[in-house]
């Protein structure tokens, strides 16, 4: 499984507009559909079939795909259009799109697998990123692959025009043809020279070697996964709480239909400060839990082959850690996707509160938000296996 996020700044008309007319505007849509794909929207969990395609995807939608799964989105919110997304099998990424100073911004959080981009030229006004938990790549009109492995690992492979790849360190390296960029999980962004037209030979041996690397040190992975998912599954479980208690608020004053024309409102300048303390702690540590518990999932799968299995400590297994995850993976999948739902209120409240209706910054680039803590989850450097690799 890989992992990254994309963000796209388009170009917008200088005119007012309501804020809920913003908020229903489409980022693209569906074209293709393969095996199995589930879109979490709204707290909701839907599985797509065939019929699905041509179906809108919106901000904060997650889409998911199963072991056989793949599917297809052009995107087309920016004026050049002719964006289109792969999302190989056994991926995860959403949306986070804002508009800000006549760009407008959409980032691709991305948790796990593989996505593969080709960018038309971009505008002046118009901006592409992919983020992953430890690395962030900007696209400026190109063709690109990015592939996280099982254990957390980053590939940037580019076969056309150039992507900028910025890690949690703040070290920054460019992939292009006949030059990957690669994050490992403890280390900062590295660069490797190929030959130009190897890009896509380069990437499918690289994931070979790590999925080895994994196999054979499955048992530390599983060790530092599990005790990092334990860590921040109490913290996110006391700010999912806290945001309930305030979610009927969010949904009598966020919904679309409740914001009636949009533009300055003093009642959403009030609800936004009454909610931001439960945003505030939520955004603290949702990035941080649901990286940890994409790549559970990783790697409870490799578990259920017989891989990796160990104590993790004196009296606890690997099979116990992960029969209680699978205990309450989907009761934990549902409510990350009510997390995302509480989110895309606040942030229509949060546009519906800004005197023009319409700028407003993603909710991870909200610098009334706190510090961004994308960066911080990756695997800590000391559980890594050695590997020459």
């Amino acid at each position: 499984m890989k992992t990254t996020i994309v963000t796209v700044l388009f170009t917008v008309l200088m005119c007012f507009v309501s804020a809920a007319a913003f908020a229903a505007e489409p980022i693209g849509q569906i074209v293709y559909i393969e095996g199995i794909v589930d879109l979490q929207r709204d707290g909701e969990i839907l599985e797509l079939w065939d019929s699905d395609i041509g179906l809108e995807v919106y901000n904060y939608d997650l889409i998911e795909t199963g072991y056989d799964g793949f599917a297809e989105i052009e995107i087309t919110s920016h004026r050049t259009r002719g964006t289109l997304v792969k999302v190989d099998s056994d991926t995860a990424f959403y949306f986070d799109s804002a508009k800000m100073n006549g760009a407008s911004k959409t980032n691709m959080t991305m948790m796990s697998g593989s996505l593969s981009f080709k960018v038309q030229k971009l505008t002046g006004n118009e901006e592409l990123n992919v983020r992953t938990e430890s690395a962030v790549m900007g696209v400026r009109g190109t063709e690109f692959n990015i592939q996280r492995a099982p254990e957390g690992s980053v590939l940037v492979t580019c076969v056309e025009g150039k992507v900028a790849c910025e890690d949690d360190r703040r070290m920054e390296r460019y992939a292009m043809p006949g030059s990957v960029v690669e994050k490992r999980s403890g280390s900062s962004l590295s660069r490797v020279d190929i030959d130009v037209g190897d890009e896509n030979l380069y990437g499918a041996y690289w994931i070979g070697k790590r999925e080895e690397i994994f196999r054979s040190g499955a048992d530390t992975f599983i060790k530092g996964y599990s005790a990092q998912y334990n860590n921040y599954l109490p913290r996110f479980l006391e700010a999912y709480d806290n945001l309930l208690a305030v979610k009927s608020q969010l949904e009598t004053y966020g919904l679309e239909e409740n914001q009636g024309g949009g533009g300055f409102s003093s009642k959403m300048i009030t609800v936004k400060a009454e909610t931001s303390d439960e945003m505030i702690m939520m955004r603290s540590i949702l990035p941080l839990f649901e990286h940890s518990y994409y790549a559970v999932q990783v790697l409870e799968r490799y578990h259920q082959q017989g891989i990796g299995r160990t104590m993790i400590d004196k009296n606890y297994s690997s099979d116990d850690f992960f029969e209680e995850f699978s205990r309450r993976k989907l009761e934990i999948k549902n409510k990350l996707a009510d997390v995302r739902y509480c989110i895309k209120l606040y942030m229509n409240i949060s546009r519906a509160a800004n005197p023009g209706g319409l700028d407003a910054p993603s909710f991870f680039d909200d610098m009334m938000m706190g510090a961004n803590p994308l960066g911080a989850g990756s695997m800590p450097e000391s559980s890594m296996p050695a590997s020459r690799f």
